[in-house]
């Protein structure tokens, strides 16, 4: 097993060094005032459009050009004004009042006012595609139950009076105020005609209205975007004056030519080749875990994985350990939506074992049918993760079962939640609390794979409105015995990312918090040389 692993790591490490796809301006840009990003998009969608961030809200490019009405720091714990200068909460913390800046502008000179913020939460209750920390907490806003995507209706409970805005909640919401540190605050004068369902696609990311330092200067779909100051941006100006965000297939191969200045990585072949190149300095991400895991499709009937021990098999047939040690020196095994070293982790969920025998008898108690394929799927595209995919197929089909593997073609939303052709699929997550992983279950999007979960929903109502420990603990132990009864979810691995930053760049952080998520990085300060 560990020389048929090695083998083809080493064989798809080689074909991916072999390319390149780094496409830049074609007039050569000043060095010492434009950064070139490589942005890594989840799934491995190229660079078709400024990636609408109300899904994923934690790249370069979308830090500079747009904004929260608050700035997390690294710990993703504190904060700091950023679109408002403050707030204030009641002492029952059912009520919140924030009081947005003055004189804010959008970069086509619009005024940002309360009614953007208006009209970005109750649109964030209507549309497709949206992160659920989002509309977790703002369902507990009060009037949010009459808000859908058919109509006009807004939340009573979200009102504004000029410059000051204030949110009635039904319970205490002790993340609201980090949440709305990472939800981006949208135009209403540009977006209130566009079809909500469809935002995503909208035409408006070609060329964004944004409230950053930066704006789109040009676009250049399937290559590259090129950011350029803001002229309306309130702020200090920055220092660096043109970014290129850049879509490479061979990150390695780029940053040791110096094609590229910045990038995020979770490619184990690529951090460890990085460790090589003396042109780039490395940092491990922080806070919150990214989560690798299996999902699967149980509203088909003919799942192969439909029975609770079918999928209990899996913590023992398949070698997690060395498996995921092979493909990902840099992860994590782990067993719960609450991995091990967080609070509240349930100590007496056992850690997975390598047992075939006793995968085998849980097979025959759930009577698999061997007859069946099962559909096992995925949409990342690093050489680790193939090889991590293909030896968890290979030893799928050492118990005996048959085993068709691919990768998904389209969108991993539209391929997990609607096409839904497959049985079991690697899916990621990088959860900003913990509460995240368990507020899944209770979502819109898998309701279409599971079917309705009230059990998951009340106990995610408990967390979500939680004031005191014991009252997080009580619900976090409650929501991981009853992830264990159900299997919903396997939980598999934790994969850090690292950022890599050009030591011609000074000025940038020595601390990076988690990926995916927004948080202060001093980018106005940083230069080049």
């Amino acid at each position: 097993m560990k020389g048929t692993l090695k083998k083809l790591g080493v064989a798809v490490a080689a074909s991916a060094l072999a390319l390149t796809s780094l496409s830049v301006p074609a007039k050569a840009a000043d060095a010492k005032t434009t950064l070139t990003f490589a942005e890594t998009r989840v799934g491995g969608v190229g660079i078709k459009q400024v990636e609408p961030p109300w899904l994923n809200s934690g790249s370069l490019t979308q830090g500079a050009m747009f904004r929260a009405l608050f700035k997390a720091g690294p710990d993703m714990t504190t904060v700091k004004p950023d679109l408002a200068s403050g707030y204030k909460v009641s002492k029952d913390g059912k009520t919140v009042t924030i009081t947005l800046k003055s004189g804010l502008k959008w970069s086509d000179g619009q005024a940002i006012d309360a009614d953007d913020v208006i009209w970005s939460m109750n649109s964030a209750l209507r549309v497709t595609k949206i992160n659920a920390n989002y509309t977790t907490s703002f369902k507990l806003i009060d009037g949010a139950s009459a808000v859908t995507a058919a109509n006009k209706v807004n939340m009573s409970g979200l009102t504004a009076k000029g410059n000051e805005i204030t949110i009635k909640l039904g319970a205490p919401q002790p993340l609201l105020i980090p949440i709305l540190a990472q939800f981006i605050i949208l135009p209403k004068h540009s977006l209130e005609n566009e079809d909500l369902l469809r935002l995503d696609t909208s035409k408006f990311w070609l060329n964004p209205v944004t409230s950053g330092p930066f704006k789109v200067g040009t676009m250049s779909p399937d290559n590259f975007i090129t950011l350029v100051p803001n002229a309306n941006f309130e702020g200090p100006k920055p220092k660096i004056q043109e970014i290129n965000v850049v879509s490479s297939a061979a990150l390695l191969a780029d940053a040791r030519s110096g094609k590229i200045d910045y990038f995020i990585t979770q490619d184990a072949d690529t951090i460890r080749g990085m460790k090589a190149v003396n042109t780039f300095k490395s940092y491990q991400t922080s806070g919150a875990p990214f989560h690798r895991y299996w999902v699967f499709n149980l509203t088909d009937a003919n799942n192969p994985l439909k029975n609770v021990k079918a999928r209990e098999a899996l913590k023992y047939g398949i070698d997690w350990v060395n498996i995921v040690k092979a493909a990902y020196p840099h992860g994590k095994v782990i067993n719960s939506g609450v991995p091990s070293g967080l609070p509240f982790h349930l100590k007496s969920i056992p850690t997975y074992k390598y047992d075939v025998a006793k995968a085998k008898a849980l097979l025959a108690e759930a009577k698999f049918d061997f007859s069946k394929t099962v559909r096992l799927r995925h949409y990342h595209v690093g050489p680790a993760d193939l090889i991590f995919m293909s030896a968890v197929a290979q030893q799928m089909q050492a118990l005996g079962m048959k085993v068709e593997l691919t990768r998904f073609v389209g969108d991993a939303t539209t391929e997990l939640y609607t096409n839904k052709n497959y049985d079991m699929a690697l899916k990621g997550l990088s959860t900003f609390d913990v509460s995240e992983w368990f507020g899944e279950y209770s979502n819109a999007n898998f309701a279409k794979i599971l079917g309705a979960q009230p059990k998951y929903a009340e106990l995610n109502a408990q967390l979500a409105t939680a004031v005191t420990l014991k009252q997080r603990a009580k619900a976090l132990t409650a929501l991981q015995e009853l992830e264990q009864e159900d299997l919903y979810k396997l939980p598999t691995y934790l994969l850090p990312a690292y950022v890599f930053v050009s030591k011609r760049i000074a000025g940038a952080p020595t601390k990076y918090g988690p990926w995916l998520y927004l948080y202060e990085n001093n980018f106005l300060n940083w230069t080049l040389s």
